[in-house]
């Protein structure tokens, strides 16, 4: 007779953090400060507060990023003294370089077809700028559809345009004074920022050109709001993983075709490889009874029809050939 057990508690903990990282949730997403989702020929806002930098670090990381063989690989030339250090080698860029010096080149003789082709492939892998910053959303809207306020903290991931306003916000433009509003991470007189993303057409790129600061200061929350943050504060440095050089060569031989990604776990050529010479055998064997079958005295007709359905036989399509179709295609 079966009989109720109890329900082991921690069995389920470890079952939804399994979820949680294994695509039950967005967990590493969520850590990031989403930017609005708009529709061709509309402006979506997202009002942020840049908080200050954790103890002893800096106020933003840095980053620049290649996207090639469906990864993102990050550059290892260091930010100095404002100024990428080329003194640290990095093949992709120096292939990227590359890239538009021949494409130059083969403009210059009129070949243009051949220079786009370079370009193409130099866009592909460009060096994406990245800077990263601690922040709170000011208003939010979860997937359950409910509001919440002073979100965070939240890691506001930026390119060079926006990272550039905020820059500039600290530090003033040249010549007009009343651009700088000072340290606008301050928590008590500190400023809003507002992102204003607005893409044009269908395929446009997204334009952030409207985005600024609140023109009042305000304080950055409530004391027990400024308590939570600052012990939650995220370490922006792991967010740029520079490889080694030798891997970084690697992926680059990859793209180039010259080694296999040997990322991809399973091998469709060589599985259909295997199996198809498998199948080759089965009929290869099949074959060869079916000649032995034939009695020694068979008519030379007879003998003549047995030999072309045996080399029908070799020549049939491997019984699982569909099956094989749709892995080739997973795998591709």
């Amino acid at each position: 007779m079966n009989e109720f057990g109890s329900l082991n508690l921690e069995d389920m903990a470890g079952e939804d953090a399994r979820l949680n990282t294994q695509g039950g949730s967005n967990n590493f997403l969520d850590q990031f400060v989403p930017m609005p989702q708009v529709k061709p020929g509309t402006t979506g806002t997202v009002s942020i507060r840049i908080l200050p930098p954790v103890k002893g670090a800096k106020l933003f990381q840095y980053n620049r990023v290649h996207s090639i063989n469906g990864r993102k690989v990050h550059c290892p030339r260091p930010l100095v003294n404002n100024k990428w250090d080329y003194n640290v080698p990095c093949p992709i860029c120096e292939y990227y370089s590359s890239l538009w010096k021949k494409a130059d080149k083969l403009d210059k003789e009129g070949r243009g077809a051949e220079a786009e082709a370079l370009k193409d492939e130099a866009r592909s892998i460009k060096p994406v700028e990245r800077y990263y910053y601690n922040a709170i959303v000011r208003t939010l809207t979860d997937e359950g559809g409910e509001t919440k306020n002073n979100v965070g903290p939240r890691i506001l991931s930026v390119g060079k345009i926006l990272h550039k306003m905020i820059i500039r916000a600290i530090v003033g433009e040249d010549g007009d004074p009343d651009s700088k509003l000072g340290n606008i991470t301050d928590l008590k007189n500190g400023y809003d920022f507002i992102i204003r993303k607005e893409v044009t057409s269908g395929e446009g790129f997204p334009k952030y050109e409207r985005s600024g600061f609140a023109r009042n200061p305000s304080p950055a929350g409530k004391p027990e709001e400024l308590a939570e943050w600052a012990e939650n504060l995220h370490d922006l440095t792991k967010l740029r993983n520079p490889k080694e050089v030798d891997e970084i060569e690697k992926e680059l031989a990859i793209h180039r075709g010259l080694i296999q990604d040997d990322s991809e776990t399973f091998n469709t050529e060589q599985f259909d490889a295997k199996w198809g010479t498998q199948a080759e055998a089965d009929v290869d064997a099949v074959a060869s009874e079916t000649v032995s079958d034939t009695p020694v005295d068979t008519p030379a007709e007879t003998t003549t029809e047995t030999t072309e359905t045996v080399a029908q036989t070799e020549d049939a399509p491997i019984e699982d050939a569909d099956f094989l179709a749709e892995l080739e295609e997973m795998g591709g």
